[in-house]
């Protein structure tokens, strides 16, 4: 008898972890370990699947305790994280799947994850142990890599990327936490740009009520030019990118401001603002790049807009099919950012048919989209 594939979910009830492992229940035959501190809440997520789909067991798992860690993960072939916030979990979660022979994504897990995992020989470690790990596998940074990178196969040599990323949401205590300590330059560089090869500090103003497909209000966009979007820039080998964080409300923008200003990390009154604007605005994200052929400066530029009314289902998306990819043997061993080792046309095509979501392509010569 063949052995069953076993994938463990950490924080597999929240709301994230959740929309993974609804995904991965359906979409596979592994048996899915729904993990996190709490028993009683992955009890009832595993209660609420659907009967007809893969295996499922509730784990309790903490990340303060190294040897319930070491427990999930030795059980594992496959350990995704989708607990938080992110610089609490920063390798920890990671180390015991590779101490335990499993492989890792993480729906978060950035630069500074990136950095603790490969410094000091530790690339060298996932790479003879065969492991890989895939970070920032969520909607941002993530999909937001790949998307540009599929428009990208539109036009002959990239020459501008400008793009704006964001909405109204409601903030977790987590998610809040990640948000107001992601202004380091370990993350990106407020009003910077990217031209010919540099980050240009204080090039860009705030753009003030724009209407764009993947919002269905106008918003509010700061330049903010993620290390995502460096990379970017670098692997298209794109002279200028101009990178946008967008508000659909103000209440937010406004009080991480102020809390920036106060180097305050208490992320009680950012949730509250985020709370605020959504009951004044309703919940909904985008994703929309404008990318401009560099053989044809003058004529309009390719746009792709992704709109969705839950960023963390996106999010679930992402880290879904990049679990599916290393499953399948998609991903080289080693330490990788998502979106620079998946296939962005495959991820694509898969999310315009995908009910989290409503994409759109738009310019000269772009193709139709997947039925």
């Amino acid at each position: 008898m063949s052995r069953i594939t076993t994938i463990g979910v950490l924080g597999g009830y929240g709301a994230v972890g959740s929309a993974v492992v609804r995904r991965l229940h359906q979409s596979t035959a592994a048996l899915l370990l729904v993990a996190g501190r709490d028993l009683g809440r992955a009890e009832k997520l595993v209660r609420s699947l659907d009967a007809n789909g893969a295996l499922a067991e509730p784990v309790a798992a903490d990340l303060a305790d190294p040897a319930a860690l070491d427990r999930l993960a030795a059980r594992c072939d496959l350990l995704v994280n989708c607990a938080g916030p992110s610089y609490r979990v920063l390798d920890t979660v990671a180390r015991a799947a590779l101490r335990n022979g499993a492989d890792y994504v993480d729906a978060a897990g950035d630069d500074p994850t990136f950095l603790r995992l490969t410094t000091d020989g530790g690339a060298r470690e996932w790479q003879a142990a065969g492991r890989v790990a895939l970070l920032s596998a969520g909607a941002l940074p993530g999909l937001s890599g790949l998307l540009p990178r599929h428009l990208a196969t539109t036009v002959g040599r990239a020459s501008r990327l400008d793009a704006y990323l964001g909405g109204v949401a409601p903030l977790s205590p987590a998610a809040a936490g990640d948000v107001l300590l992601s202004r380091g330059p370990e993350h990106g560089t407020p009003g910077a740009g990217w031209r010919d090869g540099v980050v240009r500090e204080r090039s860009l103003e705030p753009r003030r009520r724009l209407s764009l497909a993947a919002f269905p209000r106008p918003v509010d966009a700061f330049p903010f030019l993620a290390t995502e979007a460096v990379r970017l820039a670098r692997a298209l080998q794109i002279g200028e990118v101009n990178w946008y964080t967008a508000f659909g409300g103000g209440r937010l923008p406004e009080q991480l401001a102020l809390s920036w200003a106060l180097d305050d990390t208490d992320t009680s009154e950012v949730v509250n603002a985020a709370a605020e604007d959504v009951r004044r605005h309703g919940t909904w994200y985008g994703q929309e790049f404008h990318l401009w052929d560099g053989n044809a400066a003058e004529t309009p530029p390719r746009v792709l807009s992704l709109a969705c009314e839950d960023s963390y289902e996106l999010s679930g998306f992402m880290a879904a099919a990049a679990a599916t990819a290393v499953l399948v043997g998609e991903t080289p061993a080693g330490v990788h950012f998502a979106a620079d080792v998946l296939i962005p046309t495959e991820i694509f095509q898969a999310l315009a048919v995908d009910p989290a979501a409503t994409i759109s392509l738009d310019g000269p010569g772009v193709p139709a989209l997947p039925q």
